[in-house]
């Protein structure tokens, strides 16, 4: 009998394992992170927006230098970052959390003795993110940084040639560690030729492929080519496209338009080809570079900022309609979202009795009430109770 309840209690872990891993990935990089950590507004407002967008995945820069002020080999001086972590999956609907290093020593030596101090799961990584751009002409030439930080000491070449050779060891070294220790390893790449594809798939459970573009006509034309790359390998890979809120790329079209519309786009752009190759290409789900360019932080309180005193949303919690009213007879562009990013849209004319929303049909839980009147701009967090 205890046997029957051994094997199911291994079947369920799998089950669960394979879901988690299944999943759509929505990930965000999250740049000045060191900035971030303990500050508790700075933190409701990275976990808050990421819930608003329906982002599962956070990639984690700035990693060492919170090293450095914390000590995360020490699971006593790291609590503030394993709280972050814990309360990230827990409470905001983040499933994976990821370390983003460029160097061995970093993984095995941090990352790696973090996670072993930290059984409980809700607390550790679930992500090594290799970043090293071998193929970045300016950083690995002699006298640049890859050249004058690795490739030198490492008895390699500073040049392209040379950097690809450390960058190859450097994603074994991680994945295997990673794999070592039950984590999911992963590296964001730009430029390559068919060679580096193949190789760079062969160590590495899954690609950040960047898609760096400023016209949103030619995102999946400018990705195409190497995803051919990758899928010359004749297994299947996972894929993750990269989208850039900066200025000079994705961000003035972020303002206007959903996170996932590219990842939706590129789908069917793939769907619709006609190759062989195409069977090789698993899109595993997105990922948007970075936190600080997207378009707007939400904070931390039921009324986020944003020209709060310009209207009013009751009841909260609501069950079965929400009352909107605005400070000025104008048009209210009204979207209502879920933590998962699905939209509910109303256009409206505001008159002084103002105007409710049926939300009957609503599930319970959490949604967020954005409000946009000519150039007065408010977020609402709303409970919807049953």
């Amino acid at each position: 009998m205890k046997k029957k309840y051994l094997f199911l209690l291994i079947f369920l872990i799998l089950v669960s394992l394979s879901s988690t891993r299944a999943q759509t990935i929505k990930g965000l990089y999250v740049d000045g992170f060191s900035s971030i950590l303990s500050n508790t507004i700075k933190e409701d407002s990275l976990l808050n927006y990421a819930q608003y967008n329906g982002f599962n995945y956070l990639a984690l820069y700035d990693l060492w230098p919170i090293h450095v002020t914390y000590n995360l080999t020490n699971s006593s001086s790291c609590a503030v970052l394993s709280n972050f972590i814990q309360r990230a999956k827990q409470n905001f609907g983040i499933s994976q959390v990821g370390a983003v290093g460029e160097n061995f020593f970093f993984f095995n030596n941090v990352i790696k003795i973090y996670n072993q101090q930290h059984t409980n799961p809700l607390q550790k990584f679930d992500v090594y993110n290799v970043e090293f751009e071998f193929w970045n002409t300016a950083s690995v030439s002699t006298g640049n940084y890859y050249c004058t930080t690795y490739l030198q000491s490492a008895g390699c070449s500073c040049d392209t040639a040379g950097a690809f050779t450390f960058y190859k060891k450097l994603i074994h070294q991680v994945d295997s560690v990673a794999t070592l220790g039950g984590a999911i390893s992963e590296t964001y790449v730009g430029w390559f030729n068919q060679g580096q594809a193949i190789t760079i798939a062969n160590n590495v459970d899954r690609i950040l492929l960047h898609d760096y573009i400023s016209n949103y006509s030619s995102f999946y034309s400018y990705i195409k080519p190497r995803l051919q790359y990758i899928a010359a390998r004749n297994i299947l890979t996972d894929v993750i496209p990269i989208f850039s809120a900066e200025p000079s790329f994705m961000g003035p079209w972020l303002n206007t338009h959903t996170v996932f519309t590219p990842y939706n786009d590129i789908q069917t752009s793939l769907t619709n080809e006609t190759g062989s190759w195409k069977q090789y290409i698993n899109l595993k789900g997105y990922q948007w570079f970075a936190y600080s360019f997207m378009p707007y932080n939400i904070a931390t309180s039921t009324e986020i900022d944003l020209n709060k005193n310009q209207f009013d949303v009751y009841p909260n919690p609501a069950s079965n309609y929400l009352i909107i009213k605005g400070k000025k007879q104008e048009l209210i562009n009204v979207k209502l979202v879920n933590s998962l990013g699905q939209e509910f849209v109303v256009d409206q004319l505001v008159n002084e009795e103002g105007f409710s929303i049926d939300i009957s049909t609503l599930p319970a839980g959490i949604y967020f009430c954005s409000l946009i009147s000519g150039n007065e701009r408010a977020m609402r967090k709303i409970i919807v109770s049953k």
